[in-house]
């Protein structure tokens, strides 16, 4: 798999992480008959997220042989995405043990995972604007904002989807709809970007009608509503689909790259030092 399993591991695994976040500010204590149910979902969603971006290295054992031959670029942005998720993933195991074990895991495990959960999302986008060959990615305000907006929108309308969040009440209402708002602006810087590389901005515009804005609508009209699991379905729904019609375009049609390297992951990302060529092929 080429870009396709970074856009699944960014994907699940930002909703997961947004998820993570977002129940650890609501729920200081997990109740219920299946505290354990948020956990286990997000271990699930991270995991297959992380299988899924493993397929992008051509060659695991070449990989690990630039790591131990020094090859590596320890500083860049992909390798520091690695490593938060990694940090992240142990983390909510640990959580998810615990829960398992005892009802419930201690609130300061939960507060670090969060915070690691918050960093995960952050280099998730920070790692898209090194890609190579790609312009409208370059633009870090408009992908970082789009990214880790999209992933907090996903993770919240996620935890509606388990129970542990109301979103028709404040102040998850009021969440949802600042983190609708962010994402709605990061997806029109990407429609400016895009537009201004020559792209089609189509995507990232259908993106900003499906996801921010038609939630956002759905959730002020919950009121009116009377079944509120389908409600948080759909919200979630709206969001899972828009972020990922924005985030399905990550090379445009005129512009593809060729990557001339041992390794996939490093052939499309700046991970190691600058060995391999790559070029553009209009």
């Amino acid at each position: 798999m080429g870009l396709e399993s970074l856009f699944l591991f960014t994907l699940l695994g930002g909703m997961a992480a947004g998820a993570y976040a977002f129940e650890t500010c609501f729920q200081r204590t997990r109740t219920g008959e299946r505290p354990w149910l948020v956990p286990l979902v997000i271990v699930v969603l991270f995991a297959v997220g992380m299988i899924a971006a493993s397929t992008h290295v051509q060659s695991i054992p070449r990989a690990l042989a630039s790591v131990s031959a020094g090859t590596v670029n320890f500083g860049s942005g992909m390798v520091k995405e690695v490593a938060a998720s990694g940090i992240f993933f142990v983390l909510v195991i640990v959580d998810l043990i615990i829960t398992l074990a005892k009802k419930n895991s201690p609130f300061a495990l939960r507060v670090v995972a969060a915070v690691a959960a918050v960093v995960c999302m952050v280099l998730m986008a920070t790692a898209y604007v090194d890609v190579y060959g790609n312009a409208v990615w370059s633009n870090a305000p408009a992908t970082v904002l789009s990214f880790f907006a999209g992933d907090l929108a996903m993770g919240l309308g996620l935890c509606a989807v388990l129970g542990s969040v109301d979103v028709t009440r404040k102040p998850a209402l009021y969440a949802l709809l600042i983190v609708d708002a962010a994402l709605a602006i990061g997806l029109a810087l990407e429609v400016a970007a895009f537009g201004g590389q020559g792209a089609s901005p189509v995507t990232q515009a259908v993106g900003l009608v499906v996801a921010p804005v038609a939630s956002a609508a759905l959730a002020l009209a919950a009121s009116k509503l009377e079944n509120k699991k389908m409600l948080a379905i759909a919200m979630c729904a709206l969001l899972v689909i828009g972020v990922a019609i924005a985030r399905n375009k990550p090379i445009d049609s005129r512009l593809k790259i060729r990557s001339h390297s041992v390794s996939g992951l490093f052939a499309k990302r700046r991970c190691c030092r600058p060995v391999q060529i790559n070029r553009f092929v209009h």
